[in-house]
């Protein structure tokens, strides 16, 4: 059971792997049969519709743990319910970083974290799949104290794994923070951003994997992060309702030392991330 310290940042200071497919899902996404007779006067369940159907999908990594946040047997938690309807409430553009889970382990310098957010837009889940959300996540974050780089590259050539396999995008990351006694500490990784269609015939639900790919890595043992997108409840395929975004983010990295030090930048940059997400995101 994950913990809720009730940590909290709002939007203004930063924004962070992943977003939602750029194209239509090919040609076999016509296999199964979505809602019929949805009207944009009725609010559908999207939430119990995406986790019916986002646990079939075939992923290139394992993120049950993750996935179990927000989705368990088929079924959504109260935490996605709770961060559902956080989203439609908030102000435009006023994001809550959550902390569900911090677990400092001093003997391995090691900390985990499991941070999670959502907001809504005001555009539908197809378009939110079309935007390049792997270029708001990889950019640059400068204060005094951390320096955070980010590239990205799309993988024009690769081969998808199934029809609702989207698209694949190669991600690098460098951290530098600045500790105590003129230390810095320099943190990178290799990720890989997947994007999925849920449903097939379904535009309006999307999900994105980024997942850590170089092997062994001496700074992190795991680097996981999911964007769910889903229709509001407004519409169905017919141009109607926002999108809500919910995201989970877990790290376990290595502190050299520092758990203070890392818990203050991990949870800026989690900000930074959410924000960057949001901005390219709200129109």
């Amino acid at each position: 059971m994950y913990k809720d310290y009730g940590l909290t940042v709002t939007a203004g200071l930063i924004s962070l792997s992943m977003g939602f497919g750029a194209c239509k899902a090919k040609k076999d996404i016509v296999t199964q049969e979505a809602p019929q007779s949805a009207n944009s006067a009725v609010l559908l369940d999207y939430p119990s519709l995406y986790c019916e159907h986002v646990g079939r999908l075939k992923l290139r990594t394992d993120v049950s743990k993750e996935l179990n946040i927000f989705c368990l047997d088929g079924k959504p938690t109260q935490q996605l319910l709770d961060f559902r309807s956080k989203s439609l409430s908030a102000e435009p553009g006023k994001i809550d970083i959550v902390t569900l889970e911090i677990e400092q382990n001093d003997e391995k310098d090691s900390s985990r974290f499991v941070i999670a957010w959502s907001f809504h837009v005001p555009i539908r889940p197809f378009v939110v799949k079309s935007r390049p959300i792997y270029e708001y996540i990889a950019r640059t974050y400068q204060t005094e104290t951390i320096k955070f780089t980010g590239n990205s590259q799309k993988r024009k050539d690769d081969p998808l794994d199934s029809g609702l396999h989207l698209w694949s995008v190669d991600m690098n990351y460098a951290l530098e923070v600045k500790g105590t006694s003129g230390i810095t500490l320099n943190n990178t990784r290799k990720t890989q951003y997947n994007l999925y269609q849920v449903q097939s015939g379904n535009e309006e639900m999307g999900f994105g994997v980024e997942h850590l790919v170089d092997g062994i890595n001496p700074d992190f043992t795991r680097s996981t992060m999911l964007n769910l997108s889903f229709n509001d409840g407004k519409g169905y395929n017919d141009g109607q309702g926002g999108a809500v975004v919910v995201t989970v983010l877990q790290f376990e990295v290595n502190n050299q030392g520092f758990p203070a030090t890392a818990k203050q930048s991990v949870l800026e940059i989690a900000q930074y991330i959410a924000n960057g997400m949001y901005e390219g995101l709200k129109q």
